[in-house]
């Protein structure tokens, strides 16, 4: 099965053929109200990705707001300042993209953070326009990406692949059955992926929750990573119903490895999918 496809064409999720109506603007786009449409009607989650580069760039800080603005100057390295305000900027393009919008009419909030209950560092919101999509951020040494979609929730991670302590952290992060795949392999590179590979699904995961990383019990969190995907995976953080989600490995060119993740439904006694959209994977370079 085809979860994950490509797109060369511009941000606006219009596809060629489509029929004029309402929801069409000028020159054959959809307008943003015809984009949340077509997003629900497909199901397709929308996915971008960027490096970020070693130091934060001009065009970037333009588009960010104070409180943005601050964080930045509040990073100690260069390299992490840029990752932040690169990310940010880059989520505005995309989402304007997306939206045909200006970049600078989006506005992003956060929510209060699942853990301790800061907004500073808290989950991402599409403030501006006021149009209900899930959008997710999140980035590494190096790289940084969003995923947008019409469900009530989206979760993306991205992670470098380096050297990692697979078995030590294996009894906090892994499963038994994960734990036989990770250490079934000698230490090196293909342990690291197979262990970042665990890492990014139950992260996507948990970001799609709206919990945090300390509330969340990760070694009852099976993501199947022998299985290429898409998984079904049931979560229950501390104290909370149990709920599904559809795991999707995301394709990224460089020593990167990324998943993202929706809301699904329990599985049928058959265990048959119940995949409704693909990932629609945007090339660097066509943010907006």
């Amino acid at each position: 099965m085809t979860t994950t496809r490509a797109t060369t064409a511009g941000t606006n999720a219009g596809g060629e053929g489509r029929p004029a109506d309402d929801a069409t603007a000028a020159g054959g786009r959809l307008s943003a109200l015809g984009v949340l449409g077509e997003l629900r009607r497909t199901g397709d989650i929308h996915v971008w990705g960027w490096r970020t580069g070693s130091a934060p760039d001009a065009d970037d800080l333009d588009l960010l707001d104070e409180g943005e603005l601050r964080r930045v100057r509040e990073y100690h390295h260069p390299r992490d300042a840029a990752a932040f305000a690169r990310t940010r900027a880059n989520a505005r393009r995309a989402l304007g993209g997306l939206l045909d919008v200006p970049a600078r009419d989006v506005s992003l909030g956060n929510r209060p953070c699942p853990s301790c209950g800061a907004r500073q560092h808290g989950p991402p919101v599409l403030l501006r326009p006021p149009y209900p999509l899930a959008v997710s951020l999140s980035r590494t040494e190096g790289y940084g990406m969003l995923a947008v979609s019409a469900d009530t929730s989206v979760g993306i991670d991205v992670e470098a692949l380096r050297p990692v302590d697979a078995e030590g952290l294996a009894d906090v992060v892994l499963t038994g059955r994960e734990r036989a795949h990770v250490l079934g392999v000698p230490e090196g590179p293909v342990r690291a992926q197979r262990h970042f590979s665990c890492w990014t699904r139950k992260e996507a995961v948990v970001k799609a929750a709206g919990s945090g990383l300390l509330l969340a019990d990760l070694t009852r969190l099976e993501v199947r990573p022998e299985d290429p995907g898409p998984v079904r995976s049931a979560f229950r953080d501390r104290g909370r119903t149990l709920t599904w989600w559809e795991v999707h490995d995301v394709p990224v060119e460089g020593p990167w490895t990324a998943a993202v993740a929706r809301p699904a439904e329990a599985p049928d006694r058959r265990g048959a999918p119940h995949t409704t959209g693909v990932v629609v994977l945007h090339p660097p370079g066509t943010e907006g």
